[in-house]
């Protein structure tokens, strides 16, 4: 049974995460269907649109655009086979596209300038040796990629009937775009605003610096829209817009003192042991890889608050209090 707001329908596809679920979001019009991001290149995800297409009744030659909050595989997997299958053009940042060729092409290097820039952290070998291969690993759920037309900030998008503003909503991804449909206060929000967890925010290298400012920053910035709904990457559509914003940023206060603490008892401490020390041993490479970036966002942002130094041993970057 699908979720059906208006004319958007909530579409529920299977990741093989502990997420779950990704949000796509389809939207009718007279010219036909937008899809709103579009799962994993596999074959359930496949198979769910097939599902909701024959559900709704609609041909694939009826989808008039796709069009992507951000360039993480989840969002943006299916993008070239969905646009394969139906002719439509696909929309998303140029600041995404750059970034989904650097971490999802075959001939970027970023697998293993990522493993050496966890080791720099603190990340054992038997762990950083594990990043490439599993970064790499995503390769077969988003080809073939798409080609792409570019949406900026302070542009209008017609999706279905209606026109929405294009919003740069960064923090999780440097690109990241939302769209807002003012009449009816809707927001279809990517993973900029989640209603039950924090949306995972970053520091990876070649990326920006200091996402956690940047996505505080985006929080503050947007609790000034009058958003009535919000559609979300995952989770249940919500209407406790300003109470969220409000609950995210008093969690990354708690982070931050967390992390301060830590290094204040320990004097000088690498982030991968204060990774373990916030989010436990026991994490996968897909999870690990969140939580060290995760940590190093926050571990940034307090250096670069004043509050914390860093100084290197043995090629380990350890961070200090100041």
């Amino acid at each position: 049974m699908l979720n059906r707001f208006d004319d958007i329908v909530q579409v529920a596809l299977p990741l093989p995460f502990a997420l779950k679920i990704i949000n796509a979001w389809l939207i009718r019009g007279d010219r036909g269907y937008t899809v709103i991001d579009t799962g994993l290149h596999t074959e359930e995800d496949l198979a769910t649109w097939e599902e909701v297409r024959k559900e709704i009744g609609f041909d694939w030659n009826e989808v008039e655009k796709i069009v992507l909050t951000h360039y993480h595989p989840d969002h943006y997997g299916l993008a070239g086979t969905l646009q394969q299958m139906t002719g439509a053009p696909v929309y998303m940042s140029a600041l995404d596209w750059e970034q989904a060729q650097m971490f999802l092409g075959r001939e970027s290097d970023m697998p293993e300038l990522m493993a050496d820039f966890f080791s720099k952290h603190g990340l054992e070998e038997e762990w950083a040796s594990k990043i490439p291969g599993h970064l790499r690993s995503f390769h077969r759920w988003v080809e073939p990629h798409p080609t792409v037309r570019f949406l900026e900030a302070g542009d209008t998008v017609r999706l279905g009937n209606r026109e929405y503003e294009v919003l740069h909503t960064p923090g999780h991804a440097d690109g990241h775009l939302s769209f807002f449909d003012r009449e009816r206060g809707w927001l279809i929000g990517g993973d900029f605003l989640l209603p039950k967890i924090s949306p995972n925010i970053s520091l990876w290298p070649r990326c920006n610096p200091d996402p956690l400012s940047t996505y505080l920053e985006t929080l503050e910035k947007m609790k000034h829209l009058p958003v009535k709904k919000v559609f979300p990457s995952h989770g249940p559509v919500f209407d406790h817009y300003l109470e969220r914003i409000e609950e995210l940023k008093d969690h990354h206060a708690r982070r931050l003192r967390m992390m301060d603490d830590i290094v204040r008892e320990r004097g000088a401490v690498h982030a991968y042991d204060v990774c373990r020390s916030v989010f436990g041993a026991e994490l996968s490479v897909h999870n690990l890889r969140f939580a060290l970036s995760e940590t190093l966002a926050h571990l940034e942002y307090l250096r670069r608050q004043g509050e914390l130094d860093t100084r290197e041993e043995d090629g380990v970057i350890h961070y200090t209090k100041r």
